[in-house]
């Protein structure tokens, strides 16, 4: 074909293509839709005291990306579980190549904590006290607490945490966390008990954790601490050494993935962490090993209406188990159906599932009459849920799953409150059919 015999086909073409495009426009018919604008940089607006990299280090997005509303959406609900801002808002002009706007409201950071403290999600036992807290310190996430409670179990303690040690991208840095603390604790142990008065721990702890974080969804760490516990009335069989005081150090490992979209209250994403700690290394009587695997998955399933799912398994092994290292349901995990009852072991497992369903969508609300700025913007939201728990606790020489597994099911209502605060009321049943009322704080997982 001669250049003469391209060029005219070449313009057939043509105008047969913008004929069929102004056709397309005289019947209705849809146009092809515009290619969606391109990421060429970010800007950060509001953060007058937090580090433009902390925020920018939680994106999945990247220069040259192109404008995802999912994705969009999922960004913001990271930054806001960094737990520094009352509201977080993503926008961007309608270009082919865009600067991508991040509007952030920042919290107040360093403020006295008066500490008002339910204890193992016990309404009859609380603390009471007073501590200082800086939650964004150097404006860098970097997090210092320093406090103490009386009441049921008194405590004391410092931490600080630092998410960014080492390393110049902030997407893959080294981070610290070192704690001390002191605590009076009221023995969970029945077996510990047995018929007599309960009696109480006297623990001492230190801890210090340094971890690399891979991207914004992976970490993994490495943990060593010092414990002395000792008892206040010393039988026998209350610690491993006939003294009444244990003392051993520990070294742990564990590896966490994590795509949640909000910390507090997720709806979508997965959170898998797995750890391993041996306890007693070259030093007292306690000699064991701790394994604990704990697997979450958020499904939406219809607008936003998602499903949750969590099980949980926690192992000892070893020559001396101590007591006081034994599972429980009852206090920190309850298992709602049978939320008071309290059940100990070597050995724990858990299954949980929950369907959440927004009754009034999260929804920002400014209160300007508030006189402190950092808290006149407000968070708010109320999900209905239908759940089920099932869990039990074993020794090594049970055999744990032959029997009847304890479940319970009902339905409640959550109210998300502002600061990452989460209110439950659930009404749930257990398998014989005895329902009980339950009031939490947090969600349930």
């Amino acid at each position: 074909m001669t250049v003469s015999r391209w060029i005219h086909f070449l313009a057939v073409i043509l105008v047969l293509g913008t004929a069929s495009i102004l056709r397309a426009q005289e019947d209705g018919q849809p146009l092809p839709p515009a290619p969606a604008p391109v990421i060429n940089g970010f800007a950060v607006l509001g953060n007058e005291t937090t580090r433009p990299e902390i925020i920018l280090r939680e994106l999945s997005l990247r220069v040259g990306d192109t404008i995802d509303t999912e994705a969009i959406e999922f960004a913001k609900s990271r930054i806001y579980s960094l737990g520094l801002f009352n509201r977080v808002d993503i926008s961007w002009p309608p270009l082919d190549s865009t600067i991508l706007l991040i509007e952030v409201d920042e919290r107040w950071f360093l403020y006295p904590v008066p500490i008002i403290d339910l204890v193992d999600h016990d309404w009859d036992k609380w603390n009471f006290g007073l501590g200082v807290k800086h939650e964004n310190l150097r404006g860098r996430n970097e997090k210092l607490f320093v406090g103490g409670a009386l009441g049921y179990n008194p405590w004391a303690s410092i931490s600080y945490g630092n998410p960014w040690v080492f390393g110049e991208d902030g997407r893959s840095a080294f981070f610290s966390e070192t704690s001390l603390g002191y605590s009076s604790v009221a023995n969970k142990s029945a077996t510990s008990r047995g018929e007599g008065p309960n009696f109480r721990e006297i623990h001492f702890a230190g801890f210090q954790t340094i971890g690399k974080r891979f991207s914004p969804y992976h970490s993994a760490w490495l943990s060593a601490g010092y414990s002395y516990i000792e008892v206040t009335d010393k039988r026998e069989g209350r610690t491993l050494s006939p003294g009444g005081i244990d003392r051993y150090l520990t070294i742990s490992v564990g590896a966490k993935h994590d795509t949640r979209n909000l910390a507090e209250y997720p709806t979508s994403g997965i959170y898998a962490g797995a750890a391993i700690a041996k306890k007693g290394v070259g030093v007292g009587d306690v000699d064991m090993v701790a394994y604990a695997v704990d697997l979450r998955f958020y499904t939406p399933l219809y607008k936003s209406v998602s499903l949750a799912v969590r099980t949980l398994t926690q192992l000892s092994s070893g020559p001396a188990i101590p007591n006081y290292e034994h599972f429980y349901y009852g206090y920190s995990e309850r298992q709602r159906g049978h939320f008071e009852e309290e059940r100990e072991g070597e050995d724990l497992f858990g299954a949980f599932a929950e369907l959440r369903i927004p009754i009034v969508p999260q929804v920002y609300l400014y209160v300007p009459e508030v006189p402190i700025k950092q808290f006149r913007t407000w968070k708010l939201g109320l999900y209905g849920a239908l759940f089920f728990d099932s869990g039990i606790v074993w020794n090594r020489d049970d055999r744990p799953f032959t029997g009847k597994i304890p479940h319970g099911y009902g339905a409640g209502l959550h109210f998300l409150l502002p600061y990452g605060t989460v209110f439950r009321i659930d009404r749930a049943w257990n398998e014989s059919g005895r329902g009980e009322w339950i009031f939490d704080v947090g969600a349930s997982f």
